[in-house]
Order: C-alpha cells, then sequence, then structure tokens
C-alpha cells in the first residue's frame, strides 16, 4: 500500500487533533511537543520493515496507531456495553496506551530505527522494504519495541535523568 503525501498529512493533523482533544493539560502539551519535535520523522515512517508485516510503507506508522487507537475505543464500548467494570483505567489513559505503544520503534533522538533496505536481494525476495539501522546504540529485537516504547517516553519526562537522553520534553507527561 502507498499513501498519498495528502493522505499522510491527513493521517498526521488526526492524530494531532486526537491529543489535542483527548489528553488534558499538562500532558496534552508536552505530548504536542515531542511530537512536534520529531513530525517529519513519525509521519513518513513504516510500523515495520517487512512488507508482509502491517503498514511497511511510509506513513504507515501514524495509519496503524490511528487503528489500534480507534480499535481501543470500540474494544472498551463492547467491554462497557457487556457490563466490564471499566472504572480501572479512563477514556485518556487509554487513547494515550494506544498512541504511544509502538513509539520504540521510532529509534532514538537522532537515529531511525528502521532505514531504507540498501540489498535489492533483500527487497525483490524478502519483501523487505526497510532495515534495522546499526547504527543505533542498540538495535532492538521487534519482540522488544514495547520497552523501546517506554524508553522514549521516559527520555522526555522526569526521569530523563535514568538513561542517555538530553531532552526532558515530557516531565510530568506521564505522571
Amino acid at each position: 500500500m502507498n499513501l498519498t503525501a495528502e493522505q499522510i498529512q491527513n493521517n498526521w493533523d488526526e492524530l494531532m487533533l486526537i491529543i489535542s482533544n483527548e489528553i488534558s493539560s499538562p500532558r496534552r502539551e508536552k505530548l504536542l511537543e515531542f511530537y512536534e519535535q520529531y513530525a517529519e520523522r513519525l509521519m513518513l515512517m513504516p510500523a515495520a520493515h517487512k512488507k508482509e508485516y502491517h503498514n511497511a510503507f511510509p506513513g504507515g506508522y501514524v495509519e496503524h496507531v490511528l487503528r489500534v487507537i480507534r480499535c481501543a475505543l470500540k474494544q472498551a464500548q463492547l467491554w462497557e456495553d457487556e457490563g466490564c467494570d471499566m472504572s480501572t483505567f479512563t477514556i485518556e489513559e487509554l487513547i494515550f496506551s494506544a498512541l504511544n505503544h509502538d513509539l520504540g520503534k521510532m529509534g532514538d533522538e537522532v537515529e531511525d530505527s528502521y532505514i531504507p533496505q540498501t540489498d535489492q536481494w533483500r527487497k525483490d525476495k524478502l519483501g523487505e522494504d526497510y532495515m534495522f539501522n546499526t547504527k543505533r546504540p542498540s538495535v532492538i529485537l521487534v519482540e522488544a519495541h514495547e520497552a523501546e516504547s517506554i524508553w522514549v517516553l521516559q527520555c522526555h519526562d522526569a526521569y530523563a535523568e535514568r538513561c542517555a537522553c538530553t531532552t526532558p520534553l515530557w516531565r510530568e507527561a506521564v505522571a
């Protein structure tokens, strides 16, 4: 699948609108600041490196995140309709979790996790349009991207002194 530049921009605008409308202060401002700082990278990044995986194309990450948010809200409504105890989380927390569940796929403050595949054989025979970036301090396993998502968030909050990040953008955003 390929998205047009207009579709990529529309998806980004929808994501920013969700943050603006569904996340409360001060978390909203911190999220908007973070997402705007990395806007170009996030807007264009794929959600995966292989064609057979979900959203492995430019703009695929944001499209995937929007789908996860929609599905999470539908699932929450289904649980509520079935009488489940919904008091253990808020809709804002649900949206925040869905919004950031794959954020670790971004990489770090400097390097992307996925970069364009340079091996034509791997592109043609294996469907790998992207490859893992070996310039990253620690190339992650696909199964470990959830931990990387938490690391990205922590690097932009009050806990920044615990990691190698230098820009504590998310102070109190995840509190």
